[in-house]
């Protein structure tokens, strides 16, 4: 049975302050404005008599002198060669981040792509992703450039952990009628919208059918009753859909998807959303050892930060971030996502990661990048088999790819 987490709803309600009559200060200004008038009509008469260029005063003609030095300032830069006119961007162009232009209604202009092949994935290992998709809504799903795009590159997983799902998750829907019809098999599971009134998001899970199976009532998100993150996580198990082999069983493991918010507050300050995960991390990895036997645990999502701002979440023992410090975001200039395990206990993981590059896979211009999310897709790969034979991770490999 699924648990859904009861929101919490805040309220703030502003409050009014009375002023007082004023009478006071209205006499006074009455008395100040009676007795100065006769100054005023003394200083009217002298004014009267003084030549019109006293009127101008010399400071008005400074503007105008500084505008055109300027200008031609400028433009002696550009004759030498020091300013390119052509690397200076006028408008409002849509920031990293903001998707501006495709609020505004912009259509992305994306030509549509074909999904992969549903049958070319290994038999032996399996790839598990995360993507921060970026304001997913009805308007997103709706462009067929941008939906073709992003049921492309989930079809090449075999599950993807999914944030930035608007609260009616109707893109989830249109994305899902996407891959199906592809003539592939894919489930998914979308959770309650979680987040504070006026900024709510839902999280998902999307895996491929045939080769993943869901775990019946493992699905719920972590109940946060002291209000410790803006975000509660979503938790899943699943388990390869591959019988046992040379006494080795299916993969079988917890994610838990994330999506923290720890800007602007201090690594080490207990309200640093890093320093509340390591506790959902414990909690659930206890919970799910004590409920299945369960040991492999892996939190995985936009977490806003590199590994040096991980905090009380990357000081777990034996806890690691696959991908490290690459840049996953759209514009290659920040590490945001990461994918979590304990490299003791998820032997599983053959030491291979990498980023899914929608300019370069795509063709796309890096404005429709942005339109698609303004994060890249980070990606790991596992054996289908409870610990394999190779063990990438304990060996010290570490194979980063980038399509």
């Amino acid at each position: 049975m699924v648990r859904f987490l009861k929101r919490k709803r805040r309220s703030s309600k502003g409050k009014k302050g009375s002023d007082g009559n004023g009478n006071g200060s209205q006499n006074t200004a009455g008395q100040q404005v009676a007795s100065n008038g006769n100054e005023a009509n003394a200083r009217s008469d002298k004014e009267v008599h003084r030549p019109a260029k006293a009127h101008i005063p010399l400071t008005r003609f400074i503007g105008p002198v500084l505008s055109v030095a300027g200008i031609f300032f400028v433009l002696s830069l550009v004759v030498t060669g020091n300013v390119d006119l052509a690397a200076i961007h006028f408008g409002s162009a849509p920031r990293s981040g903001s998707g501006s232009a495709f609020a505004a209604g912009t259509p992305s202009n994306i030509q549509p792509v074909s999904l992969p092949v549903p049958t070319g994935k290994s038999p032996q290992t399996m790839s598990l992703g995360t993507f921060s998709i970026q304001n997913f809504d009805a308007t997103k799903a709706n462009d067929a450039g941008i939906i073709s795009v992003l049921a492309s590159v989930i079809s090449r997983f075999d599950i993807v952990a999914i944030q930035g799902i608007s609260k009616d998750a109707a893109g989830i829907a249109t994305l899902m009628r996407k891959l199906k019809a592809s003539g592939g098999q894919f489930g998914s599971q979308v959770s309650p919208p979680v987040g504070r009134e006026g900024e709510m998001q839902c999280f998902a899970f999307i895996w491929d059918e045939a080769r993943m199976q869901l775990t019946p009532g493992s699905v719920f998100v972590v109940q946060d009753p002291t209000d410790r993150m803006k975000f509660e996580p979503m938790v899943g198990s699943f388990e390869t859909r591959f019988g046992s082999t040379g006494g080795r069983s299916p993969f079988r493991f917890t994610l838990i998807n994330a999506h923290a918010n720890p800007s602007g507050v201090s690594v080490n300050s207990p309200l640093n959303e890093m320093n509340v995960l390591d506790d959902v991390y414990q909690s659930v990895r206890q919970y799910g050892y004590q409920k299945t036997g369960e040991e492999d645990f892996i939190l995985l999502g936009n977490l806003g930060v590199n590994t040096a701002g991980l905090g009380e979440l990357g000081k777990i023992p034996n806890l690691v971030s696959i991908g490290g410090d690459c840049l996953t975001d759209t514009l290659q200039t920040k590490t945001l996502d990461h994918i979590l395990m304990d490299q003791t206990r998820t032997r599983e993981y053959t030491g291979r990661f990498g980023l899914v590059d929608l300019q370069k896979q795509f063709g796309l211009t890096q404005e429709q990048a942005l339109m698609v999310s303004d994060h890249l897709v980070l990606w790991a790969e596992f054996s289908v088999y409870e610990v394999p034979a190779f063990n990438g991770v304990a060996t010290g490999n570490r194979n980063a790819r980038r399509y």
